[in-house]
């Protein structure tokens, strides 16, 4: 499969998700903190793109590593930290290459960035680096894809548009599911267009795994997690249902 986040999809990235609302995400962390740990002081974040989690949890006061495999998502992860006068430490490497001699109060890995892992020896990898990286009353939390929704709404094709000043960034979104395997082949197609005529274009192909509760938890047990519970994403004090198409695990 071809490299993912590479240089035109990620310059698009933060225009595509402009209307994402970063803050609410952030306010849905803390209410989980405060809910199922100790308080929070020291973050990880892993898989964390362009750093616009990183850099609102800096501002509130959390001392946050980010951690991303695309050196394109990096570098605009880097621009936006030096104009903002924060200190986020960043660092280019997989998830299963994180090793930083040094834990935190909790590990969080946003927008399905775990549904990338899409085997199981990844994902094993995955849970034991959140695991390692965390400090003894530590909270790992992330979100996926419920593979409970995925089957009954699969997902389809979409187009969305925005605009980046006297430019429109077009992308089509084309998914292809493959049950067996638990994962979904999505292809997004992007087009910028400027006065009428196309000025660049790109496309990449992203495997996404979806998942099932138990199946999640049996990792996480087998990672050393003791605790395990779910919510839908952005709801944490209503119990995850099979409507839900994006789920939010909190582990300890």
């Amino acid at each position: 499969m071809k490299k993912v986040f590479a240089k035109k999809y990620a310059t698009a990235y933060d225009y595509l998700y402009q209307d994402k609302d970063y803050e609410k995400e952030c306010d849905f962390l803390e209410a989980l903190f405060e809910k199922h740990s100790k308080k929070v002081h020291t973050i990880l974040d892993l898989g964390c793109g362009t750093g616009r989690h990183a850099i609102i949890l800096a501002k509130r006061g959390y001392k946050v590593t980010g951690v991303d495999r695309s050196a394109e998502m990096l570098n605009i992860a880097r621009r936006r930290v030096r104009r903002s006068s924060l200190k986020v430490d960043l660092y280019k490497c997989s998830i299963q290459e994180i090793y930083l001699n040094k834990t935190f109060d909790a590990v969080i890995s946003m927008f399905a960035v775990m549904s990338y892992q899409t085997n199981n020896d990844d994902l094993a990898s995955a849970c034991k680096i959140a695991k390692k990286h965390l400090k003894p009353e530590g909270i790992f939390i992330f979100d996926a894809w419920n593979g409970l929704t995925v089957l009954t709404d699969p997902p389809i094709q979409k187009v969305k548009e925005v605009n980046n000043g006297d430019e429109r960034i077009i992308r089509i979104t084309k998914p292809e599911i493959d049950i067996l395997s638990h994962t979904v082949d999505t292809t997004f197609r992007v087009l910028t267009i400027k006065d009428g005529k196309l000025i660049s274009e790109t496309e990449e192909t992203h495997k996404m795994r979806f998942f099932f509760p138990q199946e999640i938890k049996y990792f996480l047990e087998v990672a050393g997690f003791s605790k395990v519970s779910f919510c839908p994403f952005l709801q944490p004090e209503r119990p995850l249902t099979e409507k839900d198409w994006n789920m939010t695990v909190i582990a300890k």
